[in-house]
């Protein structure tokens, strides 16, 4: 099962978990600022994104649901990859407030599905192992990822803005949501060892005998 305690299968969905929360993590701390220093929006409303945001990730989630049951995971987590992704790109050039307050709704739209469709495809790999214990384990170790993602995003997006520019630090994050597409097929429930639309191969029969009876 390669690395880890023969969790190595557990690597990209880990990377896609950091990312995520990287990605909301800049959401969190960073929007209200965002659309009021850079661009230019009353306190009022600079308030107003991240409320958004939330809302946006529940109503997400509820389709990102319904999505997966009709196209699978690995369709829905490319497109919420590229929803985030464009989502970061039309906050990075937001003319306005308004403008930057639909590239975060959209941040919302995109971000939300992954999260859960990395800890339900944690699981489903765990069991299929056949280990006993492995979807805990799996599911401990990814856990810690969301904390190494809201860890760095916030301090990321700070000092790149400090020390190049807000927009240009808005980039970084949507370059890093892309990377999910890479490991995109990580979400993939593995295909029956068998082979599908096939049954497993049956033992013989002890009852018969080397006469064929």
């Amino acid at each position: 099962m390669g690395a880890g305690g023969g969790l190595g299968w557990l690597l990209p969905l880990c990377l896609v978990m950091t990312v995520a929360y990287i990605g909301d993590s800049t959401v969190s701390n960073w929007s209200a600022k965002y659309l009021q220093d850079v661009l230019g929006s009353s306190e009022q409303l600079a308030t107003v994104p991240y409320n958004v945001y939330m809302v946006t990730t529940l109503l997400g989630r509820t389709i990102g649901d319904l999505g997966v049951r009709r196209f699978g995971a690995v369709a829905v987590v490319r497109a919420g990859a590229l929803v985030a992704a464009v989502g970061f790109a039309v906050v990075a050039g937001a003319p306005g407030a308004w403008a930057g307050m639909l590239g975060f709704t959209l941040l919302g739209l995109g971000l939300c599905v992954l999260v859960p469709q990395t800890f339900a495809a944690a699981g489903r790999r765990a069991d299929e192992t056949g280990r006993p214990g492995a979807s805990d384990a799996a599911i401990a170790r990814l856990n810690v990822f969301n904390y190494v993602g809201f860890l760095i995003g916030s301090p990321l997006v700070g000092t790149l803005g400090d020390v190049w520019s807000y927009r240009g630090a808005m980039l970084v994050p949507m370059v890093l949501v892309l990377v999910t597409l890479v490991y995109a097929r990580s979400f993939a429930p593995r295909p029956d060892r068998y082979g599908g639309h096939h049954e497993r191969p049956r033992t013989a029969d002890v009852g018969r005998g080397s006469n064929g009876l």
